[in-house]
């Protein structure tokens, strides 16, 4: 059984290689295929930094191509060191363990020698300050390969390869390279960005929000922590720059955008700026903006239901129950 982090109602499961098929086998449980309550993943991964880093502009305000080449030859250089999901539904329940009744998160942890993996001294020393400790990487972490493995043999790897899930994230590209990295089995990233949107694709049907990129539209700005104290949300469980705890703060941070949306709306989800502008693009879509592309991928070859569609389809118009 996976230990608890927190005295709090929210278990982190924390996985290793020896528990890793036991905790895929839990989760195809809680996703049994009759039942279709939780039908999102909020992820983060956590990583050692990055080494290559261009002079002059950031990464993120140069060009698509650019921006992601430099993803690219970090993710292909360093290795992944934790990975959290948090599942959960419309209203924002997580599963919940028979035992204990306690609502669960998943924080994978990898494979990772600092005396031989590269990384960024600055990054790893900010990690290990936040309570990872990289020996226990070092000794028990997950083969990536079998998580890879097991994922796509799972619930969770189905339903989200069959367009049934929707993956939220907080200033995602990092985020869904590391995992699709993962996903083709450790193998270099595609070379250019047309290949890499193939594979969020194959993976993710598409269906990605990264709220990194909705905060402006409400007059937000800065990071995960910074928008969760905006919004007035409190960190539930762990610290910050723990995997499966920023996954869960990223779900109460896209409930709590969801909210504030309704406020500004009137209680309409159509009258936001945010909600206007998720009705302008499909999941996939959203993700190119990260890149700053548009119209990479024609509407129809992706999800087939515009943004808003899609949440009002999953909360439904009477959203407030939500809240």
């Amino acid at each position: 059984m996976a230990s608890s982090s927190s005295s709090s109602d929210v278990q982190v499961r924390h996985v290793w290689a020896s528990n890793l098929e036991e905790e895929f086998r839990y989760i195809d449980k809680c996703l049994p295929p009759d039942r279709r309550q939780f039908t999102f993943v909020s992820m983060d991964t956590e990583f050692p930094g990055t080494i290559y880093n261009p002079d002059g502009v950031p990464p993120h305000m140069r060009a698509p191509a650019e921006f992601y080449s430099n993803i690219k030859r970090n993710v292909d250089a360093l290795k992944i060191i934790q990975l959290g999901l948090t599942i959960f539904d419309r209203y924002g329940n997580l599963p919940r363990s028979a035992e204990t009744g306690r609502e669960q998160i998943w924080e994978f942890n990898f494979q990772f020698d600092s005396a031989i993996d590269p990384y960024n001294k600055e990054s790893v020393s900010l990690l290990e300050k936040q309570g990872i400790d990289l020996s226990r990487n070092k000794k028990y972490g997950i083969d990536s390969r079998e998580f890879a493995l097991l994922f796509k043999c799972s619930e969770l790897g189905m339903r989200s390869y069959s367009g049934r899930l929707v993956w939220l994230t907080f200033h995602g590209p990092y985020d869904f390279a590391y995992l699709t990295k993962i996903l083709n089995n450790g193998e270099l990233l595609p070379d250019d960005l047309d290949g890499f949107m193939r594979y969020v694709w194959k993976y993710f049907k598409g269906n990605v929000y990264d709220l990194k990129s909705m905060i402006p539209f409400v007059g937000l700005h800065g990071g995960l922590e910074k928008v969760a104290r905006s919004l007035n949300l409190k960190r539930v469980v762990g610290k910050s720059h723990q995997a499966g705890s920023d996954s869960l703060l990223t779900m109460h941070a896209f409930f709590g955008l969801m909210k504030n949306c309704l406020e500004m709306g009137g209680r309409d989800p159509r009258a936001s700026s945010l909600n206007l502008m998720i009705a302008r693009n499909t999941g996939l879509e959203m993700m190119q903006t990260l890149f700053g592309l548009f119209g990479l991928m024609k509407r129809n070859s992706c999800s087939g239901l515009d943004g808003l569609l899609t949440m009002q389809t999953i909360f439904g118009l009477n959203a407030r129950a939500v809240f």
